[in-house]
């Protein structure tokens, strides 16, 4: 046994009061202060901050040229083609003066950015496995050319665009900071009158199309049907490191969503995670091969302690399982609001 462990001498009815407690937690956790992408004093380490800026300004970018060709479009339309070219030109500069205001930034967004800079920096960790058939291609590969359009439409626009949910319902709290920062240089007031229109209704438009489910929730969606692949499936998107795919397998077969799941990866403490994987009856083995995997991934986890929690989930009945991850699945709102009342009670 690992040394330090300290889940051996706890019931099947402590473990699972723990898990709860830990996965309700797990969110409120992953929060990011919004200074902590810009002051360097600030206790993330060196490489994630990295990583999560250069995820964020590609993200900014990308928004902002998306808005300024929308809107620019519009301003054409109403034949004001200098000042389109013009805004189109303004997309360059969108980043560095949203970054010269701290107070402009979301924090929800920042941290929904920091828990997908994790995930994706324990994916790249992930071991290299053989693939199960070395005749066949990946996942990925092989449902991109499904018969089910469902299924090979979102596996291609995973293997193109990934699946990071700042993507979709995360960027709706950047499109009013961008707009700002694109008329931002602007002084004349008829000028301003003509982008804010052209601005507002561009954002109203884009704001109603990025309300789709991530590519990796809707790829899990479109294979629910066959639960009895449910452990291979997770299986091969551990092979192929698509952390973000196996993700939302559970999610899906656990009726949580893919925060909530992604939280309880990015959790060190085993325990949440580890009963959420037995109340979707995930088998032992899969259960092993993940704790493994993201053992491999994350130097700070201990094998020897999650194998030890493992034995002790894998002999808990299924259904007080999932009365444990009933507190787990309920909303992000929710689930704060809850801990805050629970916490403010007199000891």
């Amino acid at each position: 046994m690992a040394a330090g462990s300290t889940h051996s001498d706890r019931s099947p009815a402590a473990l699972l009061a723990h898990a709860a407690a830990r996965g309700m937690r797990a969110q409120a956790r992953a929060a990011l202060p919004t200074a902590a992408l810009f002051a360097p004093q600030d206790p993330i380490d060196d490489r994630t901050r990295a990583a999560m800026s250069d995820r964020l300004e590609r993200l900014v970018q990308g928004c902002a040229e998306r808005l300024a060709d929308r809107a620019a479009a519009r301003l054409e339309a109403a034949a004001e083609p200098a000042l389109a070219a013009r805004l189109r030109r303004e997309a360059e500069q969108v980043w560095e003066r949203l970054t010269a205001i701290p107070a402009l930034w979301d924090e929800g967004l920042l941290a929904e950015l920091l828990a997908e800079t994790r995930l994706a920096l324990l994916a790249a960790g992930l071991p290299e496995r053989a693939p199960f058939h070395p005749d066949q291609p990946s996942l990925l590969a092989r449902l991109a050319h499904s018969e089910d359009a469902t299924i090979a439409e979102a596996a291609k626009l995973l293997l193109l665009h990934g699946s990071g949910t700042t993507d979709a319902a995360g960027v709706q709290q950047l499109w009013w900071p961008i707009a700002a920062a694109l008329r931002a240089r602007t002084t004349d007031a008829e000028e301003i009158a003509l982008l804010d229109r052209a601005l507002t209704s561009a954002v109203e438009e884009l704001r109603g199309q990025d309300a789709d489910a991530p590519a990796a929730a809707r790829l899990a969606r479109a294979l629910r049907r066959d639960v009895a692949t449910l452990p291979e499936l997770v299986e091969h998107a551990l092979s192929d490191r698509r952390l973000e795919l196996a993700v939302a397998l559970v999610a899906d077969a656990g009726g949580l969503g893919p925060r909530a799941v992604r939280d309880l990866v990015l959790e060190r403490d085993p325990a949440p995670l580890l009963i959420l994987l037995r109340a979707v009856d995930l088998p032992r083995a899969t259960l092993a091969r993940i704790v493994f995997a993201l053992c491999e991934a994350d130097p700070a986890r201990d094998l020897d302690h999650y194998a030890d929690v493992l034995d002790e989930v894998a002999a808990v009945p299924l259904q007080q399982a999932w009365q444990a991850v009933a507190a787990m699945a309920l909303p992000a709102g929710y689930r704060a609001a809850l801990l805050a009342f629970a916490e403010s009670r007199p000891a």
